[in-house]
């Protein structure tokens, strides 16, 4: 057969409508409803919109605690309060927040021991930015733990690491926030000051949990039965109700993997985790105690340590960012229970919380935007851990 006549018959046979493929079936087209269009126009969609509602409700309600309740419970008027915060120079707050940065700094090492790999300054940028999201929403901790994620895994580390980091840090994070009260009570009646009301109460109700805690940790920590129990238990589940996708080995060798890898991680890094963070609570409260001095109001280090503990209490009631109100109005309580000056207590505490809280979401959010800006879209491979 001729070349000519060999392509006339291709392109008949391509062209003869039997050898076609059926169409397509296409999905009708749903018109878009109101509600829906609405959503589009507003400022970042409904979900978005929602999410500044609640954000905008829970910073009502932390203001509204702080305007209302910290006069009432230090026992002190705004004008006084607003005059003793004028007084602070511009060379105290450089000192302030000279202590406040060394405090993220010292803390690094407990946040690099975590994470094998991971350098100082990535680490305060974990820090700083996980800070940042937490502190702007109520209960706002999972949020800056997915944005950690996120840069995490931009820098090459493989999820079960971050999630080992996680587990890892927040539980002597945990720990220390539970045990400070106590410490800070049996301080209080060595100086022969009182140790009833709400640092007591802190004691008791940290030592409780930390109870509870050490046992859970150590239950998990000694041998796999306990988490390839409950790894069982979610391959059950998922094999029954389809709601989870396990892996191919299952959850239970999954967990007990993770548990032995934790294990390590902690047997290897215990002692720089741990002074990592008892630096960093030492400086933070350094940070308070230097708050009340600027103001002239010498307080006694035991009586600051107990502001302190009960700060760390407070902070895990996290019904508004960063649990703002709650924590003024719990630390103010006490320095003022304890004989400080009631216009000292209050303007001290809000100059601390100035620092501790609002400082980290201007500076942790310009160091995401950095980050953001940098290097977001390049994703590494997730090869370390």
């Amino acid at each position: 057969m001729r070349a000519g006549t060999r392509h006339r018959h291709s392109r008949a046979m391509a062209l003869h409508p039997g050898l076609l493929p059926p169409p397509a079936t296409t999905a009708p087209v749903r018109r878009p409803t109101a509600r829906g269009q609405a959503a589009r126009r507003a400022p970042g969609g409904g979900r978005g919109g929602r999410r500044a509602a609640r954000l905008l409700v829970s910073a009502a309600l932390a203001t509204g605690i702080v305007a209302v309740a910290l006069p009432r419970v230090a026992g002190a008027r705004w004008d006084d309060i607003a005059h003793a915060l004028a007084s602070v120079s511009l060379a105290q707050l450089v000192l302030l927040g000279f202590v406040w940065l060394a405090g993220l700094w010292v803390h690094t090492p407990a946040l690099t021991a975590a994470l094998p790999g991971l350098s100082h300054r990535r680490a305060l940028l974990l820090n700083l930015t996980g800070s940042f999201v937490s502190n702007l929403l109520p209960l706002g901790g999972a949020a800056g733990t997915v944005a950690n994620w996120r840069m995490a895994r931009s820098w090459g580390f493989a999820s079960p690491a971050f999630a080992r980091w996680a587990l890892v840090t927040n539980l002597f994070d945990t720990a220390l926030k539970l045990a400070l009260p106590g410490v800070a009570l049996l301080w209080l009646a060595a100086a022969g000051l009182g140790t009833g009301g709400t640092v007591g109460t802190a004691a008791y109700v940290g030592l409780g949990l930390l109870t509870a805690v050490v046992l859970g940790a150590w239950l998990v920590a000694r041998d796999d039965r306990a988490v390839t129990w409950a790894g069982r238990c979610a391959d059950r589940v998922g094999a029954r109700f389809l709601v989870l996708r396990p892996p191919p080995e299952g959850y239970a060798a999954r967990a007990a993997a993770f548990r032995r890898d934790s294990a390590a991680l902690v047997a290897a890094g215990w002692g720089r985790m741990a002074a990592g963070k008892l630096a960093y609570a030492f400086l933070q409260a350094a940070l308070l105690w230097l708050s009340l001095r600027v103001l002239g109001s010498w307080v006694s280090p035991a009586v600051v340590l107990a502001a302190f503990a009960v700060e760390r209490i407070l902070s895990m009631v996290v019904i508004t960012p960063g649990a703002t109100g709650v924590v003024e109005v719990g630390m103010t309580g006490v320095l003022a229970a304890l004989g400080v000056d009631p216009t000292a207590a209050a303007a001290g505490v809000l100059l601390y919380r100035a620092f501790t809280f609002g400082m980290e979401i201007p500076v942790g959010g310009l160091s995401m935007l950095a980050w953001s800006v940098r290097g977001r879209g390049r994703l590494e491979a997730p090869t370390l851990g």
